[in-house]
């Protein structure tokens, strides 16, 4: 297995992304309030990015490099990215410029946990977390005793074949540890974003698009890793239900028609699985560089928009 190196590959590629995005050119704001707020905000997210990597190379570094300890290094090197990224963006929030002066001013608005999450980060990051308790759970029932492999067998037992690394409960119980710690901490972050200060501004639009966007930081960063695992999950059990179905269809086939078409079925839905996989970690690469929401930079209401990060 190559993944470390492909996982650094695609890490190093959205961190000169992200910093290419976030060193452009940014006209000013005329208010302090939100110039200071942009900021923080700047600075948060490069601090997410450069902790969150050096926790990921770490992490790296102390795994193991057989085959099947580098298969739960790749697992972890990417959760820990997403948990050190998210906890770096909840300290950005907690610690958010509070309102200063003689004359302060509060908006009487009750903000929900969600209100200010894009609804299709939601949706990419519920999906991912569902297709990988499905995985995860789907392994563990179907794996092998020692979570590392699957077997196929025909009823009589005359006809059986296996095939590994698949995500079994060996891979699947760490992956659903990082996943729910992350959950956690995605939460907490959320909640972080929508209680908050409220930036000391005329113009509610750049209120509003600075909450937009530090939600947009919280789960683009999280749904990515959580695609990119689900992604790795599903890729490593659909190529060995492939490798242990295609193995036996001929000798299955001259034993029995019917015993051979069932394992060319399975063949076929483990190239599927596969298949779901590729698209799976694409869409996790199109989360990680989809960029935040604009906010307003030059006056209230006006001026020219530019990138919040």
């Amino acid at each position: 297995m190559a993944l470390l190196p492909l996982l650094c590959v695609v890490l190093l590629v959205a961190a000169v992304g992200a910093g290419a995005a976030a060193t452009r050119a940014t006209p000013p704001s005329r208010e302090d309030a939100v110039a200071a707020a942009r900021r923080h905000a700047r600075l948060t997210a490069a601090a997410a990015w450069a902790v969150g990597l050096l926790c990921a190379a770490a992490t790296g570094l102390a795994g193991g490099l057989s085959d099947q300890q580098e298969g739960i290094t790749a697992v972890l090197v990417l959760l820990a990215f997403g948990i050190a990224h998210t906890a770096v963006l909840l300290a950005g929030e907690l610690t958010w410029p509070r309102p200063d002066g003689a004359l302060r001013r509060a908006r009487l608005h009750r903000r929900g946990l969600l209100d200010s999450a894009p609804r299709w980060l939601l949706w990419a990051d519920a999906v991912g977390l569902v297709l990988a308790a499905g995985t995860i759970a789907a392994g563990a029932a179907t794996g092998d005793d020692d979570g590392r492999g699957i077997t196929l067998s025909a009823a009589d037992g005359l006809i059986h074949s296996g095939a590994s690394p698949f995500a079994g409960w060996y891979y699947g119980r760490p992956a659903a540890w990082g996943l729910l710690a992350l959950a956690l901490m995605v939460v907490a972050a959320l909640w972080a974003v929508a209680e908050r200060s409220a930036v000391a501004t005329d113009d509610d639009a750049v209120e509003t698009a600075l909450r937009h966007a530090s939600a947009h930081r919280v789960l683009k960063g999280a749904g990515a890793v959580v695609l990119f695992v689900t992604g790795g999950l599903m890729a490593v059990s659909g190529n060995a239900l492939h490798s242990a179905a295609d193995s036996t269809v001929t000798s299955a086939a001259a034993n029995d028609l019917v015993i051979g078409g069932a394992f060319s079925v399975l063949s076929v839905v483990g190239s599927g699985i596969g298949l779901l996989a590729a698209v799976v970690a694409l869409a996790g690469l199109v989360v990680l560089v989809v960029p935040p929401p604009t906010v307003p930079a030059d006056r209230p209401g006006a001026g020219v928009p530019a990138r919040s990060w």
